[in-house]
């Protein structure tokens, strides 16, 4: 401790005044921002920056509708797979290039084991080599950040982070502010992993994102008795139990559909556009066209 005082005082001693002023107030907004340690790994993502411009792209949801697609002629397609859409029966037919994930949260992570069972022991088990990997990071004691900390034995060279530390949400105010499309910077809070990839895709510069997967028609039973996915959820994540009120579950509902909205104003504003190729579901903010069809058409 003395040694610490000691080099402070040479520090203040030593170095010009306008030096000392930079330097603290450089010490002063990382002591401000959770994720200042994580800046260059969140800058490592402009390599991203329109390496896919002009091009299409699937999302793939977890809706339970996917398993009435037939999904294998997305194995020459580049796809975005979510959450735990590696459970999908084709999944290795499919070789999604990318998968992306929220920032992990409660009630749904509450321990690095949960991380480790129903992700990572199952990501070398149903994703090729080439697979690349998008985590959502929060400074929460759970995240992805953190459980790979520990757990170097997982540790992968081509995992990317999304820096949600100090988001906002995307509302009529900001919509059009491109930072928050940068995913080398804060981005705006996700509401699903859907966010998440449709922010990676639009900055890769896609031109067509197609989404597949992407029921959200739990509004169609507000008690949440049954699975929101096409897996059972003891197979991956049960989030049938309630824990939002009714008042906040239509209030969730309302801001999705709002920012839905908002992401398509934007994003047809610099020419790229996202097609809802979900089969049924309750999503009606973007274009619906035919899988089928879509995949006829070369690209």
């Amino acid at each position: 401790m003395k040694g610490r005082k000691l080099a402070q005082k040479i520090f203040r001693w030593t170095l010009p005044a306008g030096i000392q002023a930079v330097i603290e107030r450089e010490q002063a907004r990382r002591a401000s921002n959770p994720c200042a340690a994580m800046e260059a790994l969140f800058a490592r993502n402009r390599k991203f920056h329109n390496i896919h411009r002009g091009k299409r792209c699937f999302v793939l949801g977890s809706g339970p509708s996917i398993q009435k697609q037939n999904l294998k002629p997305l194995r020459n397609e580049t796809c975005f797979a979510g959450s735990h859409f590696f459970l999908h029966k084709d999944i290795r037919v499919i070789d999604p290039l990318y998968h992306v994930d929220a920032p992990a949260h409660p009630p749904f992570y509450d321990g690095f084991d949960a991380l480790r069972k129903l992700s990572f022991e199952r990501f070398d088990k149903f994703y090729s080599e080439r697979t690349i990997y998008f985590f959502g990071h929060s400074p929460y004691e759970y995240s992805v950040y953190n459980f790979l900390k520990r757990n170097p034995q997982f540790k992968k060279e081509n995992v990317y982070y999304l820096n949600y530390c100090q988001s906002t949400q995307l509302d009529e105010s900001n919509y059009k502010n491109p930072d928050l499309w940068d995913i080398s910077k804060p981005l705006f809070q996700p509401r699903s992993v859907i966010y998440c990839a449709i922010q990676v895709a639009a900055y890769m510069g896609f031109e067509k994102i197609y989404l597949l997967g992407c029921d959200h028609d739990y509004l169609l039973q507000v008690t949440r008795r049954r699975s929101t996915h096409f897996y059972e959820d003891e197979e991956g994540l049960d989030d049938s139990a309630g824990w939002l009120s009714t008042e906040d579950f239509f209030l969730a509902y309302h801001l999705r559909w709002k920012q839905y909205r908002l992401m398509q104003s934007y994003l047809e504003s610099r020419e790229c556009h996202i097609y809802n190729a979900t089969e049924g579901g309750l999503l009606d903010v973007f274009q619906r066209v035919s899988l089928d069809e879509v995949l006829k058409q070369h690209h």
